[in-house]
């Protein structure tokens, strides 16, 4: 398979996530948010493991960057992407005294924005390496899915019907697909930058790990729960670094 058709099997499997908020309409909701902390549980340790094992040594292994230059760009990812969610990427529950349709409609756009950048992330790391992104497919499928189907629950209640949820949802995932051939495209552009590019990729996922997804671990406090938790942190960051360390 050539290199183009992985990236767009990649984005759309990513862009299938959409239909994750669907579950809400077919299983119980408590059920599912007890589940959804173990999914997120796996985000956590997928997302840190590619940006700490994969993305950050493999920018120091293209050459052309020295480590602290290395921790200044994943340093300036972090606040670039804290400040496009601050003021763009305007999620979960926030939508205080807002009228009902301008808070959808700012949930779809953040996800259209949000969705795009994914795809962009997921074109660029495998035209580093296809098991860097494969890794990385898989911990931006794994952080999306809670986000999914918290974003389904937000439309829900802000008065669509479960089906146009559904079908606004996958429609503005297809931006995953956008994003990724786009940069796909400007593939001659980019190369020259890519180990910028992927310090500044690492600093998103450790922001998204830290400052998005371990918050909501801290909901429950129980001793097992807390272990289930570890269980689950641990096993992404295996799944993710195996098929290089150990597999291949």
């Amino acid at each position: 398979m050539t290199l183009f058709f992985t990236i767009l099997l990649a984005a759309s499997l990513q862009a299938l996530v959409s239909f994750s908020g669907a579950l809400l309409a077919i299983f119980n909701e408590s059920r599912i948010k007890q589940l959804t902390h173990f999914v997120v549980s796996f985000a956590v340790g997928a997302l840190l493991g590619v940006a700490l094992l994969d993305l950050i040594p493999e920018a120091l292994a293209l050459g052309g960057m020295e480590f602290e230059s290395l921790a200044f760009y994943a340093f300036g990812g972090i606040i670039f992407f804290f400040i496009l969610e601050k003021f763009f990427l305007w999620r979960h529950n926030h939508e205080g005294g807002m009228a009902r349709e301008s808070y959808t409609e700012l949930i779809l756009w953040g996800d259209f924005l949000h969705n795009f950048i994914d795809g962009a992330i997921i074109a660029l790391t495998f035209m580093v390496d296809v098991r860097i992104g494969i890794a990385t497919t898989i911990a931006v499928i794994f952080h999306e899915i809670p986000q999914e189907i918290s974003d389904f629950g937000i439309l829900i209640h802000g008065g669509m019907s479960r089906t146009r949820a559904i079908s606004y949802n996958f429609l503005v995932s297809l931006s995953t697909i956008a994003g990724a051939l786009i940069t796909f495209a400007a593939s001659a552009v980019i190369e020259p930058v890519l180990p910028y590019a992927l310090a500044l990729t690492a600093g998103n996922f450790i922001y998204i790990a830290v400052a998005d997804l371990i918050p909501e671990l801290h909901e429950s406090t129980s001793i097992k729960h807390t272990a289930l938790q570890l269980l689950f942190i641990c096993l992404g960051v295996f799944l993710v670094i195996a098929p290089e360390r150990f597999l291949l």
